[in-house]
């Protein structure tokens, strides 16, 4: 599927990839989009340019592998870790990969992506998993991924403290997947807020013990142990430091475009810790695999729509224009 400059994608024939020394062609069986590949189509995003084949969310089957590549072979079942870091800087040798400044992502003009039939990665972005993960469900690995990274933060931050209550601002995909990763590590209370009605069963089956809707009211002294900004909208960033405790944590998950402002007094007189998260790491990748392998009801309740890459190409022109609807997370199935 390439998408074209005049914000429409379609389904083109283009010779298949030929692996290198240390890479592997994996045959694709299901890839997600997700928005950033909305904003590419849309000519809004920061570093994927179309024309190009966009995808970064993607699960196969190994089809060849490279003459040098080694522990790898054709028909193994696998999720893709979709970076290609420097790894020679100070970050990359210190297991900081993922904010390597130098780091490429799949589905970029120079590294073709997953909504293809076949895609090609170097070794080590490969992530053997369990033949008990469906198909369709491969995709939501790397989504699952994130919100493992996201609340792994609170986790090195409390010491690994298992916590009782959570709030979840925001609940499209990645706020109902940390919704997931919070009942599955921690378990305890977790609120979702969300405004969007329709969405309420799907976080509830992800492990909400409560969504409410952003003009519910607060209890007066209703606090919470952690607190997930998930969405793009600047006011939850001082709403999530109202509600989270003192010497809790705030993480900052959703991307702003613009800076936004921080009430860094309430950070110093209560001790609360502000941190960000970005993309994951293999450990991640790991969780995320794991989870599903053990509950693969995870990725049926996330996924609302599944389709071939002919029909996904038509869905994705016009959910660029039009915007999503309804759909939560659309998985294409080449």
């Amino acid at each position: 599927m390439r998408f074209d400059n005049d914000g429409t994608a379609a389904v083109v024939d283009i010779p298949a990839p030929v692996p290198g020394p240390r890479e592997v062609v994996v045959k694709v069986l299901s890839t997600g989009a997700c928005g950033s590949d909305l904003a590419a189509l849309r000519g809004t995003h920061p570093f994927r340019f179309p024309p190009l084949i966009s995808g970064h969310e993607a699960g196969g089957i190994i089809e060849k592998v490279g003459a040098e590549v080694k522990d790898l072979r054709p028909g193994v079942r696998v999720a893709i870790e979709p970076q290609k870091p420097c790894q020679d800087c100070e970050l990359c040798t210190a297991g900081n990969y993922h904010v390597c400044p130098q780091k490429q992502m799949l589905g970029i003009t120079e590294w073709d992506g997953s909504f293809a039939e076949y895609v090609k990665v170097p070794d080590y972005a490969i992530v053997p998993v369990s033949d008990d993960i469906p198909d369709y469900a491969l995709a939501v690995v790397e989504p699952l991924a994130v919100a493992a990274h996201a609340v792994r933060q609170v986790s090195r931050v409390q010491n690994g403290d298992r916590l009782s209550r959570h709030l979840v601002l925001g609940g499209g995909t990645i706020g109902g997947l940390i919704t997931a990763v919070l009942q599955h590590q921690h378990s305890g209370e977790v609120v979702v807020v969300e405004p969007r009605e329709y969405v309420a069963e799907i976080l509830r089956k992800l492990g909400a013990t409560d969504v409410r809707s952003p003009e519910d009211p607060w209890g007066e002294d209703e606090r919470f142990d952690a607190v997930f900004i998930a969405a793009g909208v600047p006011e939850l960033i001082a709403t999530g430091i109202a509600r989270v405790r003192s010497g809790g944590t705030v993480v900052q998950v959703a991307v702003f475009n613009k800076d936004v402002p921080v009430p860094v007094g309430e950070l110093q007189v209560r001790e609360i810790t502000f941190t960000g998260t970005a993309m994951y790491t293999r450990e991640d990748f790991i969780t995320a695999s794991e989870m599903l392998t053990l509950n693969p009801a995870i990725a049926e309740s996330i996924i609302t729509t599944r389709v071939t890459l002919e029909e996904g190409a038509r869905l994705i022109t016009r959910m660029a224009a039009e915007g999503p609807g309804k759909i939560i997370k659309l998985i294409m199935e080449p």
